[in-house]
């Protein structure tokens, strides 16, 4: 089994999305597994080669994106891997991974965000929909997706949940660095989140945000605080306070969050939007603290930043529900790796 080559590829810009799955495949022992980096082939060193890949890029078309995709084709027709997973891999074209299976190459396709959600344009995802019908399995993020993957003639559909790093996200009993009793790690989006924010800090409540995606938020309110380089310092963060709002995100249609993960696994009080599908995850008032209207939010938030002893017994709680369900990226790897080797099975006994 760990002799299996695998081919993975999508956006490796960040490391929480397609590199995490290729570091997890490699910790595990599949050493035959290779990284296709879409992003690597589009780059450009002047400001007019600069604007025509992030054109491109946008669009999902051009030159670039083309000689991308036969680049990957000949990657994939030289490794022959036994199966591929492409990441989001909006950039690859149907056609592209119908060349690949046409190998007899397994076909995994996933993705992170909702390519059917009506905030983006056709074009965006287009080629991801036309994919999907060469999907051995497609894996999605959010129930809704499951019937829309169907419908675009999807062969099999399996949830996959998103994750923690162990590496990035984990418990750190001493923080150094001052952080705010409440944090919002996530964008800023058109939404009640702002003005969920705004009654924080009308009551005196110092809260922390991102200060790249929240620029132009309550300029000059002394109880925003604005957290230089949260990427790198992401899980100083999130140790240090008290307290870490989940809010979901509209645009993507989202039911839960990878906060949802990263947040317990640090054994700060997670306090989210009320969702079933959270519910489902985490017992209410025992390892998560839902809202479900700015009264309540703004009410719990005050509750739980005066009863100490409450707030950490049901983070601590929080930390031992996602330890003991198995939530880490590692555990994602496994279950697709389960898939793969039913489906290899599957097809044994067929010939």
């Amino acid at each position: 089994m760990k002799a299996t080559k695998v081919l993975l590829v999508g956006d490796d810009s960040f490391d929480m999305y397609v590199k995490a799955f290729y570091h997890s495949f490699q910790e595990l022992g599949y050493k035959n597994t290779r990284l296709f980096a879409t992003n690597r082939y589009l780059q450009a060193k002047t400001k007019i080669g600069k604007l025509f890949i992030k054109a491109e890029n946008k669009f999902a078309f051009g030159k670039n994106i083309s000689h991308t995709n036969k680049q990957l084709l000949q990657y994939a027709k030289e490794l022959k891997p036994d199966f591929v997973f492409f990441y989001s891999a909006r950039l690859v074209y149907g056609d592209t991974i119908r060349k690949i299976k046409e190998q007899g190459t397994i076909i995994f396709i996933y993705n992170n965000d909702d390519p059917f959600a009506e905030y983006y344009p056709k074009y965006f995802w287009r080629h991801f929909k036309k994919s999907l019908q060469y999907a051995d399995v497609g894996f999605v993020y959010r129930k809704k997706n499951i019937k829309e993957y169907y419908d675009n003639g999807c062969n099999e559909v399996e949830m996959l949940r998103a994750y923690y790093i162990k590496s990035r996200n984990y418990y750190m009993p001493d923080v150094t660095m001052n952080v705010p009793a409440v944090i919002f790690l996530g964008h800023n989006e058109k939404d009640e989140r702002q003005e969920y924010i705004r009654k924080l800090l009308n009551e005196k409540i110092e809260v922390g945000i991102t200060k790249r995606s929240w620029e132009n938020f309550e300029v000059d309110n002394p109880f925003l605080i604005r957290l230089e380089n949260s990427h790198k310092k992401y899980n100083e963060i999130m140790n240090g306070a008290e307290i870490a709002i989940v809010f979901l995100s509209k645009i993507n249609n989202d039911t839960y969050t990878r906060r949802c993960f990263e947040i317990p696994v640090t054994k700060t009080l997670m306090v989210s939007t009320y969702t079933d599908d959270i519910a489902s995850m985490f017992k209410e008032d025992k390892e998560i603290v839902f809202f479900r209207n700015e009264e309540e939010f703004v009410n719990k938030i005050k509750y739980y930043l005066n009863h100490e002893k409450e707030r950490k017994n049901i983070a601590e709680a929080g930390y031992h529900r996602v330890m003991w369900e198995g939530h880490e990226v590692e555990d994602r790897v496994k279950y697709v790796l389960n898939i793969y080797q039913k489906i290899k099975n599957s097809r044994s006994i067929v010939e």
